[in-house]
């Protein structure tokens, strides 16, 4: 079934739109909207497959919101509807899937159900083909595990070697030198011993990486070891890094990205796995995701969109519930945008209660303040 959204100012057109839809049993209705900028702002959210726009509205028109949808999702479904007929050809500009005159029929719905159900079809298939390529995708927050094309958890012959994994991918494309992977992995061995480990484990990994037929090549460069990926190898703290780099704020254009790299952050590098030289790495990464988490929520108060802003910070509170600026952010939200005061409070004092078990201190002074204004 399609998940189909409709955008129509004229609510009597809407509602009737709304009942031939509702007729056809391979469209199920997510979201009606008589505004295209609320449209807009809930397009993510409801995440359509079909968007019927009508041309003629205030403030945004249907072929500027269809040109926007599409920037944020290329495969949606575009069918405009209007009065006017000589509006056809500029909506085929748009690359849209069809153009109803109205007023609207079951007969007109029914006549393009199956081509969009086809092109639907064809669409999700693609997707599934391009995920079989991905030949192997790494995932390093909250655990380290790495994943064959089939889905399958590659299982590592020691503990070293898949240490040694880990750290050549923080560390890709850069060579090391063997003596600093000696002084990091068998700080306390002989030295000659501790090389003839080293060149073993790394024997082990080649084998282990080739039987599993995963794209990643461990090259010995003179005195040190260089390791490099193909394109289409997935790694999580890569997309991230890498991500937040490119990009110094959220946009409507790079939102639906955007929130799919914050969704990659499933907890500190490498989980409970205690290594003392991925300690910079935690910290480097988690600093990318602080900042597109600040970056996210000042996208959506931007946009009107408050409870998404609150979603986001919560979803960050719920690993690291100390952090002073996001506690803050938190608080500003319920004071600026809710009429009652219940969730300022109840938030307050549970930071107030945490602050106090673990770290023994009182909540920030502009913590304080946001408080007692309410209070006043």
């Amino acid at each position: 079934m399609l998940r189909v959204m409709i955008v129509e100012d004229e609510l009597p057109i809407l509602g009737l739109m709304e009942m031939v839809i509702q007729e056809n049993n391979h469209l199920s209705i997510v979201g009606s909207f008589t505004s295209p900028v609320e449209a807009l702002d809930h397009f993510l959210i409801k995440k359509p497959d079909v968007v019927f726009l009508d041309i003629e509205m205030p403030k945004m028109n249907g072929l500027e919101l269809a040109e926007k949808m599409l920037q944020m999702n290329e495969n949606i479904q575009i069918i405009f509807t209007t009065a006017y007929q000589q509006y056809a050809l500029d909506a085929f500009k748009v690359h849209a899937v069809d153009y109803l005159l109205k007023p609207i029929t079951s007969d007109s719905i029914n006549r393009i159900t199956n081509r969009l159900l086809k092109t639907h079809n064809l669409l999700v298939s693609k997707s599934k083909q391009i995920v079989e390529t991905q030949s192997v995708s790494i995932h390093c927050f909250g655990t380290f595990e790495v994943r064959a094309s089939t889905g399958s958890v590659i299982k590592w012959p020691t503990k070293k070697t898949e240490e040694l994994l880990a750290y050549l991918l923080m560390n890709s494309n850069q060579t090391i030198s063997k003596w600093k992977l000696v002084d990091l992995f068998w700080p306390d061995m002989e030295e000659s011993r501790a090389i003839h480990n080293l060149h073993n484990t790394i024997y082990r990994l080649k084998k282990a990486l080739k039987e599993n037929n995963i794209l990643i090549q461990i090259e010995k460069l003179n005195n040190g070891y260089l390791l490099k990926k193909e394109q289409n190898v997935f790694f999580d703290a890569e997309e991230l890094r890498n991500y937040t780099i490119r990009h110094s704020e959220v946009t409507m254009e790079n939102l639906k990205e955007s929130e799919q790299v914050f969704s990659l952050y499933k907890g500190t590098l490498f989980g409970s796995r205690d290594c003392e030289w991925g300690l910079n790495f935690k910290e480097e990464l988690l600093d990318h995701h602080t900042k597109l988490t600040q970056n996210l929520v000042a996208y959506y108060i931007k946009t009107g969109s408050i409870d998404q802003a609150e979603h986001k910070i919560n979803l960050y509170l719920s690993m690291y519930p100390l952090h002073e600026e996001l506690n803050l952010m938190l608080l500003k939200i319920y004071s600026t945008y809710y009429t009652e005061s219940n969730r300022l409070k109840e938030h307050y004092y549970y930071y107030e209660k945490l602050l106090n078990e673990e770290l023994d201190v009182a909540p920030p002074l502009e913590a304080q303040r946001i408080f007692r204004k309410i209070n006043n």
